[in-house]
């Protein structure tokens, strides 16, 4: 079999200066995962990696508005914090979920396998939930953190398709439905170091410059913050087939 090699120099992932990373593609397949001029530049991870990587859901918020736990709302027998665990185990991630102390033990019953992060402050605001999530995949994970994809639970639609598209995709990006980005987004790791800088209530927005990676979801923008909110979501349409089927998931 024929095979392409591609290299990158690194001088800044090596305490003892530089290194050289090989990789061997067939030709098959650097047709199939050939990178932009970006991805280029940034190299990993826009060849295929066999480390799964590492994801962040945000579920630590008080729900004040809705008046009951968001990542608790139930969807076609699963609920939302359920739904967005699996479809990030089926994209290839292997989550830590943040989450506040009065669901903790209900989520913990629903997702023995994850992670699960306190935030005893959530209301300091998200961007200390994702420095939580970050702190805790930083212990956990033995190597070094290039990228993370980030979930909010009450963003709920969206499916597998949309992450694996973002993790084709390379850089700081985030799905973006008729030129407006949402989520899921995906960070590398100068973003996380930004992120871990920021005060805990800065908007994510104003901290990391996202590219938008165009993906069909219209549905995307859906957000879940009031009972009407959850009345749309409960309704008919494209978005129960496309994100809440019941043979989605592991």
């Amino acid at each position: 079999m024929d095979f392409v090699y591609a290299s990158r120099l690194d001088c800044n992932q090596c305490p003892g200066g530089f290194h050289l990373t090989i990789w061997a593609l067939s030709v098959q397949e650097y047709i199939k995962f050939k990178p932009t001029q970006t991805q280029r530049e940034e190299g990993p991870p826009w060849v295929m990696d066999s480390d799964p990587v590492p994801a962040v859901v945000l579920a630590a918020g008080f729900s004040r508005r809705l008046g009951r736990p968001k990542a608790l709302v139930s969807v076609n027998g699963r609920t939302l914090i359920e739904w967005a665990h699996e479809r990030l185990l089926e994209a290839g991630c292997r989550p830590v979920v943040v989450v506040n102390a009065s669901i903790e033990s209900e989520v913990r019953a629903r997702l023995p396998t994850a992670h699960l992060v306190v935030n005893a402050d959530p209301d300091s605001g998200r961007t200390g939930s994702l420095q939580l999530g970050i702190h805790a995949l930083s212990q956990t994970v033995e190597r070094p953190l290039l990228r993370l994809v980030m979930v909010p639970v009450d963003r709920p639609c969206w499916n597998v398709e949309v992450v694996k598209t973002l993790l084709g995709h390379g850089g700081n990006a985030a799905a973006s439905n008729e030129g407006r980005n949402g989520h899921p987004v995906v960070m590398m790791a100068d973003a996380l170091a930004s992120v871990n800088a920021a005060k805990q209530d800065t908007p994510l927005r104003d901290i990391v410059d996202f590219v938008g990676v165009p993906v069909h979801a219209p549905w995307l923008h859906m957000n879940i913050d009031t009972p009407d909110d959850v009345d749309r979501l409960m309704a008919q349409g494209t978005h129960l087939a496309a994100c809440f089927s019941q043979s989605e998931g592991i």
